[in-house]
């Protein structure tokens, strides 16, 4: 019974752009095509400038639903949904929540009627089944990469989102060669080449200092902590677990000549919340001393003003790994397995790292801050800078916001 499953659900995926051609061509005779954007979390928000774009064109109808990841704390599900709503309403822009407190799920399908739904995650179980993409297949699904993806494996390329989509907007033509070969069922075919979202805000020149203000001035320093801390999972470069209390002592250390922001990954919480050595309330103890100390500050939002007005960045993150070279300041990446965890990455990742200083123990951390960040002893800023020019800037002349509407309206107007 399972392979004749198998057997069905693959002809239907292979059905599935004829279908969507046909769906296209009706949404072209339609008055008003009806989009909506789910949001999980401020730090993954990547659909700010589409909205915009999309919500002041006569042909479209936009609704954002806020919907946090189904397996986040409670606490971290209501700190991401009211940061969001704080965010959008500054903004004078109007939303729906997906599930609300008495545990309701927001019939989309029915109270909406969406013709095209953009997602910020591929991976199956994130949202509660009456939102995932998995009931959405007859319409037309679409996703910009929340991260840089410098990884050549299934996962980043091939779940089921990757091979239902109408369309996955990608940054670069490396990720389109690197979906080609991943991309087991379609190939890479329903991939369109736009940039980075982010990029349009990293480049506009538009920042505001959000750092905690100083009685003297500073360097600025940012720790990002990825949340992989359980070893022998199938992502395990996480360095939290050694470098927490070396990272407070340095920030008290250096008290007088730096400042350090703790940016760590939106699943740490969680992740240290399950750990049997944090636990939630150590956890949360830990990020209040960031956020109170004299030089320091917790930051689990936005980050381009936060990159662009820092001086150096300390991670192990994924994306940083790519985003923070925009800022064109120098970063390091904690790794003792380095040259191991580049070798089985893409072209596009390898080229990435190349541009970090690599932190493979406490004195590592420490010359990079003494020589690097203090000293401004920098070799490595003219690769970065060449780098940013050859492969994060969008193409075409436009922003990434443009292609993108170009694509939308060529397809469907």
């Amino acid at each position: 019974m399972g392979k004749i499953r198998t057997f069905i659900k693959d002809i239907l995926l292979r059905l599935l752009p004829l279908y969507q051609w046909f769906y296209v061509k009706r949404l072209r005779h339609k008055k008003k095509i009806n989009v909506v954007f789910f949001a999980a979390s401020l730090s993954m928000w990547r659909y700010q400038h589409l909205y915009e774009a999309l919500s002041k064109h006569p042909r479209f109808n936009v609704t954002i639903v806020i919907q946090p990841f189904t397996g986040w704390t409670e606490s971290q599900k209501l700190e991401n949904s009211q940061e969001l709503c704080v965010y959008f309403e500054s903004k004078s822009i109007p939303y729906l929540i997906g599930t609300n407190a008495e545990g309701i799920i927001l019939d989309v399908k029915s109270e909406l009627k969406p013709d095209l739904l953009f997602y910020p995650q591929p991976y199956n179980g994130y949202y509660p089944n009456e939102l995932s993409y998995n009931r959405f297949y007859n319409k037309l699904l679409c996703y910009y990469p929340y991260a840089f993806w410098r990884s050549k494996d299934c996962w980043s390329y091939d779940m089921p989102l990757h091979r239902t989509a109408w369309k996955l907007f990608y940054s670069t033509e490396l990720h389109r060669k690197d979906a080609r070969q991943f991309a087991l069922l379609n190939n890479g075919r329903n991939v369109e080449i736009v940039g980075y979202p982010t990029a349009d805000d990293f480049l506009s020149g538009k920042y505001t200092d959000v750092w905690k203000p100083q009685t003297a001035e500073k360097k600025r320093i940012i720790w990002a902590p990825h949340f992989t801390i359980f070893s022998g999972g199938p992502i395990t470069q996480s360095n939290f677990l050694w470098m927490a209390e070396l990272m407070l002592d340095l920030a008290k250390h250096y008290s007088q000549k730096l400042q350090f922001a703790f940016k760590p990954h939106p699943h740490l919480f969680g992740k240290l919340c399950e750990h049997p050595d944090w636990g939630e309330e150590k956890a949360k103890e830990y990020y209040n001393t960031w956020a109170t100390m004299e030089n320091t500050q917790l930051d689990t939002g936005e980050f381009v003003d936060l990159f662009m007005t820092s001086d150096a960045m300390i991670h192990d993150s994924g994306s940083f790994c790519v985003e923070y070279h925009y800022s064109g300041n120098p970063v390091m990446y904690i790794a003792d397995n380095f040259e191991e965890q580049v070798s089985e990455m893409a072209d596009f990742g390898k080229l990435a790292m190349q541009q970090h200083y690599v932190g493979r123990n406490k004195q590592d951390i420490i010359d990079f801050i003494e020589n690097t960040v203090i000293g401004g002893i920098d070799p490595m800023k003219p690769g970065r800078a060449e780098f940013v020019q050859e492969y994060l800037v969008p193409p075409n002349g436009k922003s990434v916001v443009q292609n993108t509407m170009d694509i939308l309206l060529k397809e469907l107007c």
